[in-house]
């Protein structure tokens, strides 16, 4: 990833300091490059579709859910209906179909099954998705050319975290995250995580209202005044932009109840955390990345139609670098913890997306970005440079 760049927009140049540069990297305000019509326009909505989404690697499970040989997941990537399978330590991907009359393999959403077979008729696959054993074989000779494969895809790990590619076009997974969203997931291993939860919402709003909400801070303390109260002012936070990614760095509220839990807890899990910083980096063009203290929150947000989406969250809660019945209690108390803030903040949030909508269908107003808001000009500087689309 590039470190700067700079955006033309009206003739007009909006440059981008280095990342090391603290604070705001702009000193006035910007414009707003995409047009309100743009979030519930159709032929918009296909051409995401295409050119966001089609090359980027989706997140499809966790290490945890996938440990043992013979564990499984599966859900939908762009309409395409994926498994993912541990085969003896190795994770193979999969388009979740069988070759013999289309079934799906298997409607679960995870568990463990000591064959990868087809629910349907119990055709058999190979790790390379060859058939391993075919019921009643003898009644389908002569199979003209044998029977076929099943198509696979691209899986990588990284982290706690799963991911799958479904173009061949996709870049590796370290060139996709970036060095500053690799270095998060790196931080700790992936066997230092627990798989606390994981849940979605099905939001009656545009892909893009839900992920500009989530990088901006200057909604904070009129939507959430009592969970993250305020924002940071400006010799507070430091913004990271990139072509691909942006990282926000910022302080957050932190009553004194539950300081007094993180000072007694957290120390038996892992010595130097901070509960005082808040960190989001956002890998563009739809997934989230948000370590604070023992916990690391990862959301997606994946359009589901023109003006519906569906946003994922998986929260990960650290274990102790030796694990005993003492730091198995502390990480399954600050899960549960995590999990009620969370929640709290994201259905505030949510409330709000179906107006944020249905405003941006009404608008006439060409709309503006103030500098706190700047890594939304960022984020929608990408979508105009990858799908052609500016404000008109």
């Amino acid at each position: 990833m590039l470190c700067s760049y700079c955006v033309t927009q009206n003739g007009k140049r909006w440059g981008f300091a280095p990342p090391d540069k603290k604070m705001f990297q702009n000193s006035q305000s910007l414009p707003h490059l995409l047009a309100p019509r743009l979030y519930s326009c159709a032929e918009q909505y296909r051409c995401e579709l295409e050119k966001l989404f089609e090359p980027s690697w989706h997140l499809v499970g966790t290490t945890a859910e996938l440990a043992r040989d013979g564990d499984f997941v599966s859900g939908e990537v762009l309409g395409r209906p994926v498994l993912v399978r541990n085969f003896g330590g190795e994770l193979h991907a999969f388009l979740n179909v069988c070759t013999h009359r289309h079934a799906l393999l298997t409607p679960c959403r995870a568990g463990n099954s000591p064959k990868l077979a087809c629910q349907y008729h119990g055709w058999e696959y190979r790790c390379d998705g060859s058939t391993g054993f075919i019921p009643d074989a003898q009644s389908f000779r002569p199979l003209p050319g044998g029977p076929e494969k099943l198509q696979k895809f691209r899986v990588a790990v990284r982290g706690p975290l799963v991911f799958v590619a479904v173009n061949e076009g996709t870049p590796e997974l370290p060139e996709f995250l970036g060095s500053a969203a690799a270095s998060v997931c790196d931080r700790f291993g992936g066997d230092r995580w627990r798989h606390y939860d994981t849940w979605s919402y099905d939001l009656a709003c545009n892909w893009k209202v839900v992920v500009e909400n989530t990088i901006e801070s200057y909604h904070v303390p009129l939507v959430h005044p009592t969970t993250l109260v305020k924002y940071g002012t400006a010799d507070q936070i430091e913004h990271e932009i990139y072509p691909r990614a942006t990282v926000m760095h910022s302080p957050i509220h932190t009553p004194s109840a539950y300081r007094t839990l993180f000072n007694l807890l957290t120390p038996r899990l892992e010595s130097g955390l901070n509960c005082d910083r808040y960190r989001l980096d956002h890998v563009f063009p739809n997934l989230f990345l948000i370590p604070i203290d023992a916990m690391m929150q990862v959301m997606d947000v994946v359009p589901t139609s023109a003006e519906s989406c569906r946003l994922t969250v998986r929260l990960f809660v650290l274990k102790g670098a030796r694990e005993t019945w003492l730091t198995r209690r502390v990480t399954s108390f600050w899960g549960g913890l995590k999990r009620w803030i969370i929640r709290k903040v994201l259905s505030e949030d949510a409330r709000l997306y179906p107006d944020l909508h249905q405003g941006l269908k009404a608008s006439p107003f060409r709309g503006t970005i103030s500098v706190r808001e700047e890594l939304i000009f960022a984020f929608q500087d990408y979508v105009r440079r990858e799908c052609g689309s500016a404000e008109k």
